[in-house]
C-alpha cells in the first residue's frame, strides 16, 4: 500500500501557517514521534500476538491530536495554546471526525473504522483495542524525558515564565509522586513502562543540573572551589520580589 498519500494528507492538516510566513510544526513534530512511537511498539512480540491493524495504528497515531485543529479552527484556542495544558473530552471526538473525513478512500475502510475507534479509546485506560493501546503508550511516553521540557518551556513563553516555573513544576510533581503514579497508569506494557523509566532517570539528571545552573551553582563551585556557601555581596541584595523564587514556590 502507498503511504505517501496518508502522510502528505496528514501533514497539511496538521501544520499550522502562520501570520507572518511559514508554518507552526509543534503539532506536526508531536505526531511524527508519536507515529514512531506507535511503530516500534506494534513490533514487540506481546502486541504482535494480538495482530494489531498497521494501517489503522498510522492512521490513529497521525490523527490522534487533530481535535486540536478543530478547536484553532473554532475559534477554542490560539496557535500558540496547541497541547497547552489538559484538552477536553471533546477533542477525541474531534480527532476522529479529522482522521476520518481525511483517509476516506486513502486507507481500507476496516482500517479507517478500526483507526477511528482507536482515536476515541486511547485514554479510555480499559479498552481492549490493541491499535488504541499501541497510540495511548506512544503518546504517553511524550511526557516522559525531555520532550517534557519543550511542552513546559512553550508554556512557560505562554505565560510570561521563566526556567525557574520549569523547575518548580518538575520539583511539585516530584514531591506529589506524580512520575510514580504516571509509570503505574500510563503504561500496559512492561517493555514501555521499563523505557519511560529509564527516560524519567535521564531527565532528573538534566533537571538536576539546570537547577544547578539556575542557581549559579557550578560557577561558585568552579571559580571559588573551597567555597560550601552561596557568597554573601551584592547579589543577595536583590529585592524579594525580583529574587528567583526557590523550588516548590508558585512562581
Amino acid at each position: 500500500m502507498d503511504l505517501e498519500p496518508i502522510w502528505k494528507r496528514a501533514r497539511a492538516d496538521l501544520t499550522i501557517p502562520m501570520p507572518q510566513g511559514g508554518l507552526d510544526v509543534f503539532l506536526w513534530e508531536h505526531t511524527v514521534r508519536v507515529v514512531r512511537n506507535a511503530e516500534y511498539i506494534s513490533r514487540l512480540p506481546e502486541v504482535q500476538k494480538q495482530q494489531p491493524d498497521e494501517i489503522a495504528v498510522l492512521a490513529a497515531a497521525l490523527y490522534h491530536e487533530a481535535g486540536w485543529i478543530v478547536r484553532l479552527r473554532g475559534g477554542e484556542i490560539e496557535r500558540h495554546e496547541m497541547l497547552i495544558g489538559p484538552a477536553p473530552d471533546s477533542t477525541s471526538a474531534g480527532s476522529a471526525g479529522v482522521l476520518e473525513a481525511a483517509l476516506e478512500g486513502l486507507i481500507p475502510r476496516d482500517s479507517l473504522g478500526r483507526a477511528s475507534a482507536a482515536v476515541h479509546a486511547r485514554n479510555d485506560r480499559h479498552t481492549e483495542q490493541i491499535e488504541a493501546q499501541i497510540v495511548a503508550e506512544a503518546d504517553n511516553l511524550e511526557e516522559f524525558g525531555p520532550m517534557f521540557l519543550w511542552s513546559s518551556i512553550r508554556r512557560g513563553v505562554l505565560e510570561g515564565k521563566g526556567v525557574q516555573s520549569v523547575l518548580d513544576t518538575w520539583h511539585r510533581r516530584k514531591e506529589y509522586q506524580f512520575w510514580t503514579a504516571r509509570l503505574t497508569d500510563s503504561f500496559r506494557f512492561d517493555s514501555t513502562r521499563h523505557l519511560a523509566a529509564e527516560r524519567l532517570e535521564r531527565l532528573e539528571e538534566f533537571m538536576a543540573d539546570l537547577h544547578f545552573q539556575q542557581e549559579s551553582e557550578d560557577v561558585r563551585s568552579s571559580l571559588h572551589p573551597g567555597s560550601k556557601d552561596p557568597i554573601v555581596g551584592f547579589s543577595s541584595r536583590i529585592p524579594v520580589d525580583s529574587r528567583t523564587p526557590q523550588c516548590g514556590d508558585s512562581g
